[in-house]
């Protein structure tokens, strides 16, 4: 008898040990609550990891029709120290930029989409850095599109 108590007494503890582990792993489980797509990055993409800047060629290119009022669009894809993109869609209309933000990869983030539009793209130098910042933007004031940048 006291060998079937055991036996039970067991049985009962590694099944509520068992029942009780959540053996899902993720990085981001605010991506997977919500069916946020998997970002499959591009080769027109910018890409910022950290400063180290990919493809800065292309977003010169939309800089460069935004100020002769061509129309154009560009994706500026921020990376966070853990490796999670940040996808910024710029849009050029012909007059106005839309700009959207999508943090909602961001493991850490506010895990938002906010649009806004603005007015042109401002570059400040510095002798350490170059930023490009959107300029005459609606409820935002100095949006950095890129940052910290050793052109």
């Amino acid at each position: 008898m006291q060998k079937l108590l055991r036996f039970v007494s067991v049985l009962i503890i590694t099944l509520v040990v068992v029942c009780c582990q959540n053996t899902e792993y993720s990085t981001n489980p605010n991506q997977e609550q919500n069916n946020i797509p998997d970002y499959t990055p591009s080769t027109e993409d910018v890409k910022d990891r950290n400063g180290d800047i990919e493809n800065i060629k292309r977003f010169e290119e939309f800089r460069q029709n935004v100020e002769n009022g061509r129309k154009d669009s560009v994706r500026v894809v921020r990376y966070t120290t853990e490796s999670d993109p940040m996808l910024h869609d710029l849009e050029y209309s012909g007059e106005i930029i839309t700009s959207t933000r999508d943090t909602r990869r961001d493991t850490f983030g506010d895990g938002e989409i906010n649009t806004t539009t603005c007015t042109s793209i401002k570059i400040i130098e510095s002798t350490e850095s170059t930023e490009f910042v959107l300029e005459g933007c609606e409820n935002v004031e100095d949006d950095i599109i890129l940052g910290n940048l050793n052109l």
